[in-house]
């Protein structure tokens, strides 16, 4: 027996004799709140589907599913070109679908957290009595987004802001070569007392809400999400929010090199902060992954994206041939 079930984002067939399926997701920390909504609705049309959503930094994910051998359906990740290197051999699209931008976050216990703005933050983080925080550079587009824009902000306010905060702190190094500059993120960051890393943005902002921390580089919709608990933040000037594509030919600048002190080393160009999603090519539900992704650039799923402090792209964007997106999508897509 078939059951047509028509929503808004297209015509669903069910089988009331399906055996119960799993959908798997990897996506990256800060999506958490817009993917488990956007689960929770998707199981409702799909009442014999469970959706399992692994969450963490997105080139940890991306390890996992390429060198792992992980199972995975779908992948979201915070950094829509880290996608574009698993074309072909992972997955034949690649969709552009949401904004973010960098802040730093903090609370009313965070020391001098009444006199910081977005002139003086670099003053006070550097201060003596005041710990701050950034993912791991080499497992999340969060923390070598975190670094990049340290290294950008040198340029913005004329002061030695690299050194001072990442290069006196850490085993992170920057080399200038004339306009560019190549970050080095080795595999150990020997991390003073001052600096805090932590593998992913979600777990670097439990440790500010524990006061392990003063202030943190994180993503807007992260510090949106926890307001709530106390979390607040001030917006970074111009190229620094990482969130506007005219700096693009300045952000080409900057390159990061994970694990640069070993045979696995990747480097990292610096882009706008723009999440991208795709079907993997070994995902076992295709048909449903897709289903998923139709319900993802809806204009519910927009809604979803919208409220979890994220800008959704309308249109999204394919990053290579439309013509290798799956039909069902392509009416979402430009590019």
């Amino acid at each position: 027996m078939l059951i047509v079930v028509v929503g808004v984002y297209g015509y669903t067939l069910l089988s009331s004799n399906d055996k119960d399926t799993t959908l798997t997701i990897y996506a990256a920390a800060s999506l958490a709140s817009q993917m488990n909504t956007t689960s929770k609705k998707f199981e409702e049309k799909h009442p014999n589907v469970k959706v399992n959503v692994v969450y963490g930094g997105s080139s940890d994910l991306i390890s996992q599913i390429t060198q792992l051998n992980k199972s995975a359906d779908i992948f979201a990740s915070a950094d829509y070109g880290l996608i574009d290197k698993m074309i072909p051999n992972s997955t034949d699209f690649n969709l552009q679908y949401a904004h973010n931008e960098m802040v730093i976050a903090y609370t009313d216990k965070s020391k001098n957290s009444s006199q910081i703005n977005d002139n003086n933050w670099y003053q006070i983080l550097n201060q003596s009595d005041v710990k701050f925080g950034i993912a791991d550079p080499n497992s999340a587009p969060a923390g070598y987004r975190g670094v990049q824009t340290l290294q950008l902000a040198d340029d913005h306010y004329h002061v030695n802001i690299f050194e001072d905060l990442i290069g006196a702190n850490s085993a992170i190094r920057s080399d200038k070569n004339g306009s560019s500059y190549i970050i080095n993120s080795p595999n150990n960051l020997e991390p003073s007392s001052k600096l805090v890393s932590k593998p992913d943005v979600a777990q670097l902002m439990t440790a500010l809400e524990s006061d392990a921390v003063d202030y943190v580089f994180s993503y807007k919709s992260e510090a949106e999400q926890q307001k709530s608990a106390g979390v607040k933040y001030i917006t970074l000037p111009g190229e620094l929010a990482i969130s506007n594509t005219s700096y693009e030919s300045v952000y080409r600048n900057i390159k990061l090199i994970q694990f640069s002190d070993t045979n696995k080393s990747k480097t990292i160009t610096l882009t706008p902060i723009v999440y991208g999603v795709t079907v993997l090519n070994k995902a076992t539900n295709k048909d449903l992954s897709i289903e998923f992704l139709d319900l993802l650039l809806s204009s519910d799923g927009n809604k979803i994206t919208k409220d979890s402090f994220q800008d959704p792209m309308v249109p999204a964007v394919s990053t290579n041939a439309t013509v290798l997106v799956p039909d069902k999508l392509k009416h979402y897509v430009s590019g």
